[in-house]
């Protein structure tokens, strides 16, 4: 007699989408000026508290008695909370009030570093300026802990395919539980920066190294499945309060969402978020490498959302546009072999410095005009650099033919800065600031040649 076959039961990953009642400090945050209102932050946290246990049930099926447990949040840059560039306060406040209220933890802590570290602050200053570090007090955190002041570990990360010697903050590692509180916002990199890209924080940054500007081209993807390798978060809480789009994550627009999402699959958090902003997960390089490596499901038709369906809250999020070429007459971007890796940076570098107010006609006619390079540009003049202040990006440059083309156009500049790395994801924040150098200079006109 045949056996019948034993029924295979799979069941789905379970992600959550909480409407937030309307916080009323909304209207302000949203035209620049941060506003905590004890109410909203209730609001907040009551979404969390329901995304949680449509998703999980109750803490306690993560969190034992006596566990450690750490909150990393997207600090991202040393930046207020009207850049929504870091997550917002009140959902810090809210995350950590109710995971304090409803486990059996011995500790919460809040840590995280910025991925712009040396340039754009380090976790200290970045946690005060972007209220993160009150917000997480309030709430009842018993330590802000400030990733760059603490150990690390060497890590050989199993089964990584381009990313393969990690150097881990300590912390994270220590932790018993960590909860992944990312934030809703484009990304001109990785199209947008979920819960995997978060992960990008729990390595350090030195300048150029092979850790947070490591594997940083056009293999970042990859990278961040390799990173979620090291540690899967327990559970993903997406701040969707306030999102970003356009030029995130820095020069981006608010875009009002009030959702919270969860789940424990950061592949599945993540694909709905981004189906949420308007995206298919599969055009997310993040996601569809982590997916496709069988670490988390990527399949919509393959999760269980809960709550609000994804059609009722989607909203198509503006893309951000990664080419610096053409943006402004006289700044010239010579760049015809170049990876992301510089290409999308010097974009980053240049909407910063558009972004400051500075009228950029006026800026060149009085500095002089503007040449970047990077990578392999085989039909460069060297001419094109007479007189003309130059800025060298990168390593590979110097890989191409067009190299001795480049240093003779070096010889015959006004001045040059060289910005060494691959990739040198630093000159986001330091082609900005020396651009700001040279403006800051040159309204004290004539500019000095």
């Amino acid at each position: 007699m045949t056996k019948p076959k034993e029924s295979i039961c799979i069941t789905k990953p379970k992600v959550s989408i909480v409407k937030v009642e309307q916080p009323e400090g909304n209207a302000q945050f949203m035209t620049g000026k941060y506003v905590r209102d004890a109410n909203d932050v209730q609001k907040i946290k009551t979404a969390v508290g329901k995304a949680i246990e449509l998703s999980i049930g109750s803490l306690d099926s993560i969190i034992k008695e006596g566990q450690t447990v750490l909150i990393k949040p997207n600090l991202a840059f040393q930046a207020p909370p009207e850049s929504f560039a870091v997550v917002d306060p009140r959902t810090i406040e809210a995350v950590v009030s109710y995971v304090k209220e409803n486990s059996k933890a011995s500790k919460v802590f809040v840590g995280d570093n910025p991925s712009l570290g040396l340039h754009v602050g380090r976790a200290k200053p970045a946690f005060k300026d972007s209220k993160m570090e009150e917000a997480a007090y309030l709430g009842g955190a018993d330590k802000v802990i400030y990733f760059d002041e603490t150990d690390v570990v060497p890590i050989e990360i199993p089964n990584a395919k381009v990313f393969k010697h990690a150097t881990v903050f300590k912390p994270f590692l220590d932790a018993d539980v960590v909860i992944n509180l990312p934030k809703m916002k484009v990304h001109l990199a990785g199209t947008v920066t979920l819960g995997l890209k978060n992960w990008n924080g729990i390595i350090p940054n030195c300048h150029p190294d092979t850790q947070q500007q490591g594997a940083h081209r056009i293999e970042l993807g990859q990278k961040m499945s390799d990173l979620y390798k090291i540690r899967k978060a327990d559970l993903v809480i997406v701040d969707s309060i306030i999102g970003m789009e356009g030029q995130g994550p820095h020069a981006g627009t608010p875009i009002e969402m009030n959702l919270i999402l969860a789940g424990t699959d950061t592949v599945a958090v993540d694909s709905v978020a981004a189906a949420v902003m308007g995206f298919e997960p599969m055009e997310i390089p993040a996601i569809r490498c982590a997916g496709t490596e069988g670490l988390g499901e990527i399949d919509l038709k393959k999760i269980d959302v809960l709550g609000n369906s994804i059609d009722s809250v989607m909203k198509h999020f503006k893309r951000p546009n990664g080419d610096p070429i053409g943006m402004y007459a006289g700044l010239t971007c010579c760049m015809q072999q170049t990876c992301p890796g510089c290409f999308v940076n010097v974009r980053g570098a240049l909407d910063s410095f558009a972004n400051s107010g500075i009228d950029m006609k006026t800026f060149l006619e009085k500095s002089g005009e503007i040449v970047v390079i990077a990578g392999g540009v085989p039909d460069f003049e060297p001419e094109l650099c007479i007189d003309k202040n130059v800025f060298i990006c990168g390593d590979c440059w110097e890989l191409f033919p067009s190299a001795d083309k480049v240093r003779e156009g070096a010889k015959l500049a006004n001045s040059v800065t060289y910005y060494p790395g691959c990739a040198p994801v630093y000159i986001f924040a330091q082609l900005n600031a020396d651009l700001q150098k040279l403006a800051a200079t040159c309204y004290t006109f004539p500019c000095p040649k």
